[in-house]
């Protein structure tokens, strides 16, 4: 006698249906990462006296779309790295749409190697995204030179990766906990 196997999604059980309350905190879980971007961005644009923000601002800016691109991709769509981009472009301090193509540059290459970054240890990720860090400060500075239309001094581009390759061990604890506590919407 042949047994009817449903597939597991057909039965709803006894789960409640969302709420306006639940569906909000599920948005919120998966925009957390974008969101911390933009509150990043305008936090690190405010003029504090803090020294190297604008370098800081790439690294933040940078870091989080690299980890979150490479680990949960649902969570930092294109779209969302656009805006991030934009807003930091339109408050920050280098010339316009550097910050922008930087991010999406990191976006495109971190979510097209996300099966492998996710494979490999953090220590390779973490020579990656120093590499890449490097290249997009060094286009920045190529692009501040041509803006500028004389040769700018390369010191603050070298800063700006070695800023960003420093804070991204940081960047990366907080958002593994991130990940498992907040944006992980099947244990919410």
């Amino acid at each position: 006698m042949p047994v009817d196997i449903a597939p597991p999604g057909s039965h709803p059980g006894i789960e409640p249906r969302p709420s306006l309350r639940r569906r909000l905190d599920l948005s919120f879980r998966k925009a957390a990462p974008w969101l911390f971007v933009l509150v990043a961005t305008f936090l690190l644009s405010a003029p504090s006296g803090l020294p190297g923000e604008s370098e800081l601002l790439f690294g933040v800016c940078l870091g989080s779309v690299y980890f979150w691109s490479a680990h949960e991709p649902g969570a930092m769509p294109s779209w969302a790295v656009f805006l991030c981009g934009l807003f930091a472009d339109l408050v920050g301090f280098g010339p316009p749409g550097t910050i922008l193509l930087s991010l999406l540059v990191g976006h495109g290459i971190a979510h097209t190697w996300r099966y492998g970054l996710s494979r490999i240890n953090f220590l390779l990720g973490w020579a990656l995204l120093g590499a890449l860090a490097l290249i997009l400060s060094l286009f920045q500075w190529f692009i501040a030179c041509l803006h500028g239309m004389r040769l700018v001094a390369i010191e603050p581009a070298l800063f700006q990766a070695a800023l960003t390759i420093g804070i991204y061990p940081s960047l990366s604890a907080m958002f593994v906990w991130v990940h498992r506590v907040v944006v992980n919407v099947e244990r919410a």
